[in-house]
């Protein structure tokens, strides 16, 4: 999935192009971008299996429309701005092959935007219930594939989610089945101010809001109601950043009650404090 990634976009393609594994199928689905996102597809256009340019609804919606394409038995995608380290397909396909695993992932490196190392995201082991409790996911998803199995009974990606969707596939994949994780370093995970994880607070907040209300609220998993106070608590969080002062105090106050914790006091005596100043 890419739209006005230009800058990283050929880094992308070519890690994956890269790869010392075959067959290898590669699909693009671009959502209209207005940079220099179109050459650099085009420029590796006599090596991709299909792309397209046109709007669509977000990452998740385009990640449908190019998941929905795709012809293998395994499967995955790599967001515009991160790359694939070599080597990586082979070792996670073979560890797939090796077990009964829907879903394998291992660890990335947290790059900037000018490639330089900031640190490691090492892979934690899947638990759902505490993946729920904390609404935290352990699944470093740069570099993971998942069998078709899993998409055709956990997908497609909701497109409502903006932050969470992926959180939301994986819960559902191991609802399914064994979902593994390995220790080899299989990515780079940029991080910039235009990237998921490096800005966009306040739609990071609605989204903690919406996987709080419609998905948790509805889910039937055991620690659905700490994990809304997690979710809530992340939102707050959010909101405090983007200047939402009130929506910050509601959301923290949510959080509180459903699962008290230093740090959401904390943060709502931050909120409080900073909206009763002149």
């Amino acid at each position: 999935p890419s739209y006005n990634q230009g800058r990283f976009l050929d880094e992308a393609l070519r890690s994956v192009l890269e790869q010392e594994y075959e067959p290898l199928e590669v699909l693009v689905v671009d959502g209209g971008s207005t940079d220099e996102s179109v050459d650099v597809i085009r420029r590796h256009a006599d090596r991709l299996a299909w792309w397209t340019s046109e709007a669509d609804r977000g990452q998740a919606d385009a990640l449908n429309k190019g998941l929905g394409r795709a012809g293998g038995e395994i499967l995955g995608w790599l967001a515009s701005d991160d790359a694939l380290l070599p080597g990586a397909v082979a070792r996670v396909v073979a560890e797939l092959e090796r077990t009964d695993a829907l879903l394998v992932y291992g660890e990335a490196l947290f790059v900037d935007e000018e490639g330089r190392d900031i640190h490691a995201l090492a892979p934690r082991p899947f638990d759902v219930d505490a993946m729920v409790r904390a609404c935290a996911n352990h699944v470093v998803q740069p570099g993971s594939l998942f069998r078709r199995r899993a998409w055709e009974e956990a997908g497609p990606l909701n497109v409502e989610g903006h932050y969470l969707f992926d959180f939301e596939f994986a819960l559902a994949v191991g609802r399914l089945g064994t979902v593994a994780r390995i220790p080899d370093r299989l990515s780079l995970y940029r991080v910039h101010p235009e990237s998921k994880s490096g800005g966009g607070s306040l739609l990071k907040a609605r989204d903690y809001v919406r996987f709080a209300d419609e998905y948790l609220a509805r889910s039937g998993l055991d620690g659905a109601d700490a994990g809304r106070g997690s979710a809530y608590l992340a939102a707050g969080d959010y909101f405090y950043d983007a200047g939402h002062l009130g929506d910050a105090r509601r959301y923290l106050t949510r959080s509180l009650r459903l699962r008290p914790t230093r740090r959401g006091a904390a943060l709502l005596a931050r909120a409080v404090a900073r909206s009763v100043v002149p």
